[in-house]
């Protein structure tokens, strides 16, 4: 995942969550779409930009 866009929160979230073991999935426009953690094995889908904003901040929250 080289290119990460959305805002900062966003941004911050994304590569703490690269880092505890979260792969994202980008659309060909580098929309996240879906992320998995291969050690939990737990995984989620984004039909929409608001649906990962709502993860993303709730992911952020819990840090």
């Amino acid at each position: 995942m080289e290119v990460i866009k959305g805002s900062s929160m966003m941004i911050k979230t994304a590569r703490t969550l690269i880092e505890d073991g979260w792969s994202f999935v980008q659309d060909e426009f580098d929309v996240i779409i879906s992320a998995e953690n291969k050690l939990t094995g737990e995984a989620v889908s984004f039909p929409s930009i608001g649906n990962l904003k709502r993860w993303l901040y709730e992911k952020a929250l819990s840090y």
